[in-house]
This record gives C-alpha cells, structure tokens and sequence, in this order.
C-alpha cells in the first residue's frame, strides 16, 4: 500500500522556496498580526525570505543541514522543518490553513529521525513566548520549555521568544 501525499514528508528542493516562504511568512503574520498592526501585510520581505530559504535548500551549510517539506492532501507543500545539527531546528512552521492534520507532527518525527541521525541526542527550538497554540502542541510532543528567553529585532517591534527542548535518546 503506497503512502497518501499527506503522509509524506521529504527532503526540499530546488523551487520549493516560494511555497516555503509564503508558509514561513503567513505564520509569522498569524502569530504577530495584532502587534504588527495595519502594516502586517506589508511587514515581511518575502523576496529576502524565499532567497534566504533557496540558498538553504541548494547550498546548505553543511551535509547535516536539512529542510524537509510535509504535503498536504492536495500534494502541495502544506508545511516545513529546518534542521541545523547538532540540535537545533531553526524552523518549524504549517500552514495556518493546513494545521491541526498532523503535518507538524509528521515533521517533528522526520526531523527528529534526522537529528538523531546526525548524532544528536536532544533537539531544541526557539518559538514565540506567547504563541499558546504552538506552546501547547510543543508539550503535547515532549518539548519542555528550557528556561532561556531571547528578544529578535522585527519589523518595528521586539519578538520574545522562548527556548524548548526535548530528548531523543531511546528509553532505557
């Protein structure tokens, strides 16, 4: 029995970065909305953001970096995970449409199969300190928050992020 398109997830490719991007950007827009005010539209470069993800894709620091890609029903990329060994992943982001399928959970599985493939024996993320709903799907999959706190520079405001982290070691 061969695998639906939303049971897959693979490694990106090149022509990937615009579905990348305008996922990456519409998540950015749907958690900061509110504080980004009437300019939230116009607050992201989306250019810069699909060149930086291109040069993710085709040049990747090194062999352990990896962007992997969840497909939705519809065979289009639905969502992303951005794996940085040893254990970071730089980014995790659905479609605001396209959430609560199990494309994150699917993602986090395959990243977490990467890292541990690169040696890694935890795997952390940095996610916005006030984003309840990906709070809550963290803990769901076994993050716990780290208990470190960071503030990025954004278009005109400050973004407060949090660090959580999990365990990939097997159980004894």
């Amino acid at each position: 029995m061969s695998a639906s398109p939303a049971d897959t997830v693979r490694p990106a490719r090149p022509g990937d970065e615009s579905a990348i991007a305008r996922i990456q950007v519409g998540a950015w827009i749907a958690a900061l909305g509110e504080r980004l005010g009437p300019r939230r539209h116009s607050a992201f470069d989306v250019g810069a953001v699909e060149a930086g993800w291109k040069d993710a894709i085709a040049q990747p620091p090194s062999e352990g970096h990896q962007v992997l890609v969840a497909l939705g029903d519809d065979g289009e990329i639905a969502g992303f995970v951005a794996c940085a060994p040893p254990k970071d992943l730089v980014a995790l982001e659905v479609d605001p449409g396209k959430r609560r399928q199990g494309h994150g959970s699917r993602l986090l599985s395959a990243a977490a199969d990467h890292m541990r493939s690169q040696g890694a024996q935890t795997m952390r993320l940095w996610a916005l300190e006030k984003d309840t709903v990906r709070s809550e799907f963290l803990e769901t999959a076994g993050f716990a928050q780290a208990g470190m706190r960071r503030e990025l520079d954004g278009p005109g405001i400050t973004i407060p992020e949090q660090l959580w982290h999990t365990d990939l070691t097997p159980e004894a």
